[in-house]
């Protein structure tokens, strides 16, 4: 009987242990269909994660991005954080969680192996402090067509002054030599942003300005505002370009009335988009923003900006395992995100041979890239600001400011932000 008693008590201790060894890792973000894209590729972390941690399970919430945002405030204040969650790196939305001590530090030299690009892990130091992992990358880039390029009898312009000199050779061909989106104006203010670097190669400027050490209404800022106007009135955009929307700029270039097209990595789908011909995806292709021949900017110096953003709770009880996730996350993601073609990592990448030229030349613009800018200028301010530069690029893109104008009104707004 005894020996039955200590076998029995055996039996208890084990389960108890085993029941103890159970860890449910809380985890949220804006991933709200799994099965495919994103979402599904987080799935796919998750359970190969639980399989090589077994004991255990995780348990994710998942929202649209307003009611994410909504719902992250709402567990912040209520000390309810999951343990690790997605969030954005913008000042408005991960500086307040980090100033109120809601996230926890990470120790910076445990990423660096994972071959982030240069600048990308630094969009989430805050004081700095490094709050979270980049995950996936965006840059600013211009597409273009081969064909047409090679009709007007030009080629890939290095500088600016090349860009813009190519105008009138494809206007003489009934062709639009650029579209963007301009009516929604912030492809626009990212412009300026890049011209601003091509005159004085720092992209820390910006932020020094927002942050009253600097001003916009200092020279470079200027004169980047000088070559804004430049470059909108060098025939290289139509007349409409204010009110051009995002689907009406694409479908221009994407049915050859446009020879080039600014915008971002997520648009590599061009190439296989079956609402375009076969003959334009077989030529569309992008090349990196033009440097300016007196300017301080260099061609590797690189407007982009980093999301998908990972942190965790410093109430987790489980911040070991916290921490090991975020690895395992680092290690995996780009590898599968860019298999699947769910995202662009803010990682350096191998490239796949079933992958389109334009996609293997992107991953070549980012992975030369020396240098970042991070996030751009209208979302480093608060909403105000954002939506004063916005309308003051539109003024001066149509030419109803000047360019000191234009630096005197963003200072304005600046001076106004940072006071809140």
């Amino acid at each position: 009987m005894k020996r039955i008693a200590v076998a029995l008590l055996a039996l208890c201790i084990a389960g108890a242990l085993g029941a103890q060894a159970k860890v449910t890792l809380k985890m949220g973000d804006n991933l709200s269909d799994r099965s495919t894209g994103w979402g599904a590729v987080v799935e796919q972390i998750n359970t190969e994660f639980k399989a090589a941690n077994p004991g255990v399970d995780i348990v994710t919430e998942s929202y649209p991005d307003q009611p994410y945002q909504e719902k992250i405030k709402i567990y912040a204040t209520a000390k309810q954080l999951p343990d690790v969650f997605k969030y954005w790196s913008f000042s408005t939305l991960l500086k307040p969680l980090a100033d109120s001590g809601f996230v926890l530090p990470l120790n910076k030299a445990d990423f660096a192996k994972y071959n982030y690009v240069p600048g990308s892990l630094e969009s989430n130091v805050w004081g700095g402090k490094l709050y979270g992992i980049p995950v996936s990358a965006d840059f600013w880039v211009i597409y273009y067509n081969q064909k047409l390029f090679k009709d007007a009898g030009v080629t890939v312009p290095t500088t600016i002054e090349d860009l813009e000199a190519m105008a009138p050779k494809f206007k003489a061909k009934g062709i639009i030599p650029i579209v963007t989106d301009g009516k929604d104006a912030w492809p626009l203010s990212i412009i300026y942003d890049v011209l601003c670097e091509r005159v004085n190669g720092d992209f820390s400027r910006q932020q020094a300005a927002l942050d009253r050490k600097a001003k916009f209404t200092d020279p470079d800022f200027v004169e980047g505002a000088r070559q804004y106007v430049k470059f909108m009135q060098s025939g290289l955009f139509a007349d409409d370009l204010t009110v051009s929307d995002y689907g009406a700029s694409r479908n221009l270039f994407g049915q050859e009335k446009a020879a080039m097209y600014i915008m971002g990595p997520w648009e590599m789908g061009l190439a296989t988009d079956p609402s375009f011909s076969d003959e334009f995806r077989a030529n569309v292709n992008a090349f990196k923003f033009p440097v300016l021949k007196n300017g301080k900017g260099k061609i590797d110096d690189l407007e982009a900006w980093f999301g998908g953003n990972y942190v965790i709770s410093s109430a987790s009880k489980n911040k070991d395992l916290d921490l090991k996730y975020l690895k395992y996350y680092a290690e995996r993601f780009p590898v599968l995100a860019w298999q699947q073609h769910a995202a662009f990592p803010a990682q350096k990448i191998t490239t796949l041979d079933s992958d389109t030229p334009v996609a293997k030349t992107l991953v070549k613009i980012l992975g030369d890239a020396k240098m970042t800018s991070g996030t751009t200028t209208i979302d480093r301010g608060t909403p105000q600001f954002k939506d004063d530069h916005q309308n003051f690029i539109r003024e001066l893109s149509s030419g109803l400011i000047t360019a000191e104008e234009f630096c005197k009104k963003i200072d304005a707004s600046a001076e106004t932000a940072s006071k809140q």
